[in-house]
C-alpha cells in the first residue's frame, strides 16, 4: 500500500528509527536493529513489490548478498552464494527475531528488514553486499567492504541510471533497484549497443545500452595521445565500428585474455590513416588473471593509455563480459567526443 496512507504515527516512527541509524553507524558486527535502512512498513510500495524472493536451493549474487548481511546483523554462516539448510535457518531465526513470518523465505518484507543504509565511510558485510550487487549490475567496484570514493561513484552512477536520486547513499529504492536488476537488462528492451565517450587518454567512459537505455557504464582510457590518425598512439577515432569476435582466453602479440574485437578504421572520417588491431581490452595474462610482468599486470590510472584501443581494469572489462552474456553480444560502437 501507499505510503500515504500510513497513520501518522508509524511516519514519526519510521523517522525516529531513521535518525537513530544515522547516529549510530553499521560498522559493527553485533545485531544492528537501530542501523536499519527504514522499517518495513515505510518501504516505498513500488520497491517493495519488486524484490525478487530468494529462498532454499537457489545460487548467486543476490544469495550472498542474503548472507552478507545476515553476517553484518550478527549471523553466523558462510557467504558462499548457496542458499542451503543454514542460510534456511538463519533467515528464520532473523524473520522472528523482526516479528515476520518465519518461513526461510526472503521476500520483500525480509528484505527491507534486512537491508541496510550503506554511504561513504561506512564499512563491513553490508558495504561488501553492496559493492557485489553493483558488480553484479554492470558497476564494477572491489569487493572490500569499505565504502570510498570508487565505491560512491557507482551507486551514484547507478542512481542516475535507474532514475533515483544521485546521492550515492544506498538507501531502499537504491537496494531494491539493485537486488531486481543484478544480472538482467535493467533498461529498456531493444539491441544492445556500445558507446565510448572520449574524455581525455586516462578517463573516458565506456557505456552499454539497451534500447537506448544505460544498463553498465566503465571508466576506459584510449591511446596515448588525442591525434586519432597517429597509428598506434592516438585514441580511437570518431566513429561507428562493427564488432567481431570476443574471448577471454584471447592470446596475442599484446592483447590477452579478455577482448572484443572492433573493425579496422581509417581515421578523420575515413579520409586518413588506417587504424588497425583495433580492441577492448585490459593488462592481463591469456588466462585472464593477472601476470608478474609490467604488461601483464594493473598497477594504475597510467594502465588505461594503450596503442589505440580502448582499455578497462582488469574487473570492469570481466563485468561488461557478464552484462553482455546476459543481454546480449552488440553489433556495434559508436566512439563520440
Amino acid at each position: 500500500m501507499s505510503t500515504t496512507s500510513l497513520p501518522v504515527r508509524r511516519h514519526i516512527a519510521a523517522a525516529a528509527a531513521l535518525s537513530a541509524a544515522l547516529a549510530v553507524g553499521i560498522t559493527a558486527t553485533a545485531p544492528l536493529d537501530t542501523a536499519e535502512a527504514q522499517p518495513a512498513t515505510a518501504t516505498n510500495a513500488a520497491a517493495a513489490a519488486s524484490w525478487p524472493t530468494v529462498k532454499s536451493g537457489q545460487r548467486g549474487t543476490d544469495v550472498k548478498t542474503v548472507q552478507l548481511l545476515l553476517i553484518h546483523r550478527g549471523y553466523s554462516l558462510k557467504a558462499d552464494g548457496v542458499f542451503g539448510s543454514g542460510t534456511a535457518a538463519k533467515v528464520k531465526s532473523f524473520q522472528k527475531a523482526k516479528g515476520l513470518r518465519a518461513d526461510g523465505i526472503v521476500g520483500a518484507n525480509t528484505w527491507s528488514k534486512l537491508i541496510l543504509t550503506v554511504k561513504t565511510g561506512s564499512k563491513g558485510n553490508a558495504v561488501k553486499a553492496l559493492q557485489l550487487q553493483l558488480t553484479d549490475n554492470g558497476y564494477a567496484t572491489n569487493a572490500d567492504g569499505a565504502f570510498g570514493t570508487r565505491t560512491a561513484e557507482k551507486v551514484r552512477a547507478f542512481q542516475k541510471a535507474k532514475g533515483l536520486k544521485a546521492d550515492g547513499i544506498a538507501g531502499p529504492n537504491t537496494w531494491a533497484a539493485l537486488v531486481r536488476g543484478g544480472g538482467s537488462s535493467g533498461g529498456g528492451s531493444g539491441p544492445v549497443t556500445l558507446k565510448f565517450d572520449k574524455g581525455t587518454v586516462t578517463n573516458s567512459k565506456l557505456y552499454v545500452l539497451k534500447g537506448g537505455k544505460v544498463i553498465a557504464s566503465y571508466r576506459a582510457g584510449s591511446g596515448t595521445m588525442t591525434n586519432e590518425c597517429t597509428t598506434a598512439k592516438g585514441w580511437l577515432p570518431t566513429a561507428t565500428y562493427s564488432i567481431g569476435g570476443h574471448w577471454r582466453n584471447y592470446n596475442g602479440s599484446l592483447v590477452k585474455g579478455y577482448a572484443i574485437r572492433l573493425a579496422d578504421k581509417r581515421c578523420n572520417n575515413g579520409k586518413g590513416t588506417l587504424r588497425t588491431e583495433l580492441f577492448i581490452h585490459s593488462e592481463m595474462t591469456s588466462s585472464g588473471g593477472q601476470g608478474s610482468t609490467e604488461a601483464r599486470r594493473w598497477d594504475g590510472v597510467n594502465d588505461y593509455k594503450s596503442n589505440g584501443c580502448i582499455k578497462l581494469h582488469p574487473n570492469d572489462i570481466k563485468s561488461l563480459f557478464k552484462v553482455l552474456d546476459k543481454n546480449g553480444w552488440p553489433k556495434s560502437l559508436t566512439v563520440v567526443n
